[in-house]
């Protein structure tokens, strides 16, 4: 057999198996949803997400809480570059490692008061390669926040935005007519759905995931919960 014979033949199979093959993968992409997002978790390494995390500390009184959070910043990041460039009375920001960390309270707003201390990191730009590793970074953080400031209630709020509108969600069929004739885009979802128990093996959150067109929003009173939901939700893990 010489080697147009042998490429016929190579030509001959792959006329006859790669449509059955591109119909395979067409009907698992749209009807298995384990294959799907096995696909988008395959390409997905490009598509970088922009995170902005926002919590409220209720506290019994604002005493010396910004002193400890403070100390906290500056011990956690001792080692990274550190300058707080914003220092009044009720709104501090501080510049650690590759973001910045937003700090006010409405202590000073009288009966209109709720005694929350408001933490803010916006625009922090987050791979989907890293972003395991941010989100152990923020859970230590808020952790030992909490075990400073030994607040009354803590509420997580993470917004992840898609860059580019590559929205990991978009089902088959609204990737095929284009974001750009998608006008509103909504799916909520409990996050018991994806964490059906805490890591303490409790029952799982009743909160809901909210996706929208451009972005992901997770509330939550636990940043661990929140974790293990992002890590779900966004790594399909």
């Amino acid at each position: 057999m010489n080697a147009l014979d042998v490429l016929l033949r190579i030509l001959k199979y792959v006329i006859m198996y790669v449509p059955a093959l591109f119909g395979l993968h067409t009907w698992l992409y749209s009807k298995s949803p384990k294959y799907y997002f096995f696909i988008i978790r395959l390409f997905s390494k490009w598509r970088d997400t922009t995170w902005n995390v926002n919590i409220e500390i209720k506290l019994d009184e604002l005493g010396d809480s910004y002193q400890k959070l403070e100390d906290v910043l500056k011990f956690k990041y001792k080692n990274s570059k550190y300058s707080r460039p914003v220092n009044m009375t009720n709104k501090k920001m501080y510049d650690v490692d590759i973001f910045k960390v937003l700090v006010q309270d409405d202590f000073q707003d009288g009966q209109f008061s709720r005694n929350i201390m408001f933490v803010s990191i916006s625009q922090l730009n987050v791979t989907l390669n890293n972003a395991e590793e941010k989100l152990r970074e923020l859970r230590e953080l808020f952790n030992d926040i909490e075990r400073a400031l030994r607040p009354r209630a803590v509420s997580y709020n993470l917004d992840v935005h898609f860059s580019k509108g590559k929205n990991p969600f978009y089902g088959l069929m609204v990737q095929r007519l284009g974001k750009n004739n998608i006008t509103h885009f909504e799916c909520f979802f409990p996050i018991s759905a994806i964490v059906p128990r805490t890591k303490d093996g409790g029952p799982g959150s009743n909160n809901q995931v909210r996706v929208f067109k451009e972005k992901l929003t997770i509330n939550e009173t636990s940043f661990d919960i929140v974790e293990e939901t992002a890590r779900r939700a966004l790594l399909f893990k």
